[in-house]
């Protein structure tokens, strides 16, 4: 069964580099993981907590978006997505943020958008 480490969210912010730097410095939080020059994932080191800067200057201040589930590394996405499936779930989109680093946007029950 697919374990969850964390959650994570989506904040869009209309300067990225501001944005990266007002987190990192305010909390003392990292840089996990960026994704060219559209997203940058900050989090507590050495953990996988982390949440998404999305440059998105149309959306900034409209407050958290894209809810997602962070499965164990341990866990392949087949196999998460797979119990999504047996527990009634559905798939709405697959892909990869970036190699190596795949997601699937699924469906609950009532039909919320998540990620994992």
């Amino acid at each position: 069964m697919a374990r969850i480490t964390s959650l994570m969210f989506i904040l869009p912010v209309s300067d990225l580099t501001r944005a990266e730097r007002f987190y990192c410095d305010a909390f003392n939080l990292e840089v996990v993981f960026r994704g060219g020059d559209q997203i940058v994932f900050v989090g507590i080191p050495g953990g996988d907590t982390s949440f998404g800067l999305l440059l998105d200057p149309a959306n900034a201040g409209a407050g958290p978006q894209n809810v997602g589930l962070h499965v164990d590394h341990a866990v392949r996405l087949d196999a998460a997505i797979a119990d999504v499936e047996a527990a009634g779930g559905r798939v709405v989109e697959r892909g990869e943020h970036a190699p190596d680093v795949p997601f699937a946007r699924i469906a609950d029950l009532d039909g919320n958008i998540l990620e994992i």
